[in-house]
């Protein structure tokens, strides 16, 4: 017998933000359910009152057929329901056995823990899925697929039928997404089922058996993959047909803004060299592990552990010099992990767009607030962020308003030099519109921009040049338009190179 879930008329407000509005949806164990709209749609909230992360206003929530309160983590895991977040919740301390085990440790006899025990089901566990994973290995030797891994059979062992994934490839490389659908697979074999929160289309046609499409707090479309289009379903999404950006062609004339000389950090990256002109948008792009992180944030100034020179505006930087002193010089840095590097998560919309504004608001000692509010209305309206108030917590917020808050903080006059690092990772395509408008619109006005970026067609829609990194090296540059996007891919997965 299948299980299944229903969560019937399910309403949430937030403020005067109405997030869900009289929401059905069902599950049943043994299949993929994709769960798509755009940021703010509604998606993950009606997930976190699934998982008991927050409660419903109204409605109910059914499993096979029987009415069941979920009012916190513990209930929806009793139901045999779990979730994984975007963010992986585990303690690089302790090993892949620790962390699946946390909070229901098996012991021999009094206080000590029987670690060859949780290892043995582990790996148990491991081997029933065909999977290769060291149970002792500490949560820190993994990268970003195998940690993904662990998550999932953490859920298992808790005894989950369905398991939430929040954009699970986000993070991952190419082969790590082949072995986490590889992995899904088996696991709808076993009978479990997989709620899928992804913008991806092509990974959704690829593994799901039915898509839910959300818009505006309410279900707008669900149907069978098979019955189904890609394009059908980001039409439901936008309500229009995508309005599809077309980067403007440019010369690029400005001064040298920045330019790095012969950088080499221990395995990070060695001998890397290039000059960001004013209003040039640069792009590096590489598998994960390329090192272009690393070099990013040795230019803002957060590490200092380099040889090689980074000069700016003409006078060479001292290594790791700090963020503030970047700020001051007119330098703006948005991380590729807004929630845990990004935000401020308790504070207010306003306030986080005010952080780096706030020194130069102050007159004889005193709080500009009309100069911050100026600064917040308009950071607000330019981005198109979706909030119900500047007053509202940043955390209510979705996924993709988050990051336009993260940029919005930098549109400064002053600002001179942006660093984005995965601008527009986990969010939605209409999302990303907005983020590459406002990428241009800052290079139209002379910013000069650095980017990292994991996704190839995001890499040619944005870059005026595009420098490929494989392992840390610098592979090959490309110009608009001379863009060769099959010798990118080649560049970045190492064909040709020496291993």
């Amino acid at each position: 017998m299948k299980n299944r879930i229903d969560m019937k008329g399910i309403d949430k407000s937030f403020f005067a933000t109405r997030a869900l509005n009289n929401v059905d949806f069902s599950c049943v164990s043994g299949e993929v359910h994709a769960l798509v709209g755009l940021n703010g749609a509604g998606k993950s909230t009606l997930m976190k009152v699934l998982g008991g992360v927050i409660s419903r206003d109204s409605g109910t929530i059914e499993v096979n057929g029987t009415p069941v309160e979920i009012n916190s983590p513990a209930d929806a895991s009793a139901q045999g329901i779990s979730m994984i977040h975007q963010e992986y919740s585990l303690i690089n301390e302790l090993t892949v056995a620790g962390n699946i085990f946390l909070g229901r440790e098996l012991r021999k006899s009094g206080p000590f823990l029987d670690k060859k025990e949780m290892a043995r089901q582990v790996k148990e566990q491991l081997d029933r899925f065909g999977l290769d994973l060291d149970p002792y290995k500490p949560i820190r030797e993994l990268n970003s697929g195998e940690k993904q891994i662990v998550e999932i059979i953490r859920a298992l062992m808790s005894d989950s039928w369905l398991i939430v994934m929040d954009e699970p490839t986000s993070a991952l490389s190419e082969e790590d997404k082949g072995r986490l659908f590889e992995f899904i697979r088996r696991m709808k074999a076993e009978g479990i089922s997989i709620i899928y929160i992804s913008h991806h289309m092509p990974e959704i046609f690829g593994i799901a058996e039915q898509v839910t499409v959300m818009r505006d707090g309410q279900i707008v479309l669900s149907e069978r993959t098979a019955e189904t289009t890609e394009d059908a379903v980001i039409a439901t999404m936008t309500g229009t047909e995508l309005e599809n950006f077309v980067k403007p062609h440019k010369e690029i004339l400005g001064e040298v803004l920045v330019n790095v000389a012969g950088l080499t950090k221990n395995e990070a990256y060695q001998d890397i060299s290039f000059d960001v002109h004013r209003g040039e948008i640069l792009v590096l792009t590489g598998l994960r592990g390329c090192g272009a992180p690393e070099l990013a944030k040795a230019i803002f100034g957060l590490d200092g552990d380099y040889n090689g020179t980074i000069t700016y505006r003409g006078a060479a930087l001292k290594p790791g010099r700090g963020p503030a002193v970047a700020v001051s010089d007119g330098m703006g840095l948005v991380t590729e992990n807004r929630d845990k590097n990004g935000i401020l998560p308790q504070l207010s919309v306003r306030d986080n767009i005010a952080l780096p504004f706030l020194e130069k608001s102050v007159k004889a000692g005193v709080l500009d607030g009309r100069a911050i509010e100026k600064v917040v209305t308009k950071a607000i309206a330019d981005t198109s962020t979706k909030t119900s108030s500047p007053n509202q917590e940043i955390r209510f917020l979705s996924g993709g308003n988050k990051q336009k808050i993260c940029f919005s903080r930098w549109l400064d006059p002053d600002l001179e030099f942006l660093i984005l690092l995965e601008p527009t990772r986990g969010i939605d395509v209409h999302a990303k519109a907005d983020i590459y408008r406002i990428i241009e619109d800052l290079a139209e006005r002379g910013v000069g921009i650095l980017i990292l970026s994991y996704e190839i067609d995001e890499v040619i829609m944005l870059a005026d040049r595009v420098i490929t990194l494989y392992q840390g090296q610098s592979v090959s540059e490309f110009t608009y338009p001379n863009f060769d996007k099959d010798q990118m891919l080649a560049d970045i997965a190492g064909v040709g190179q020496p291993h």
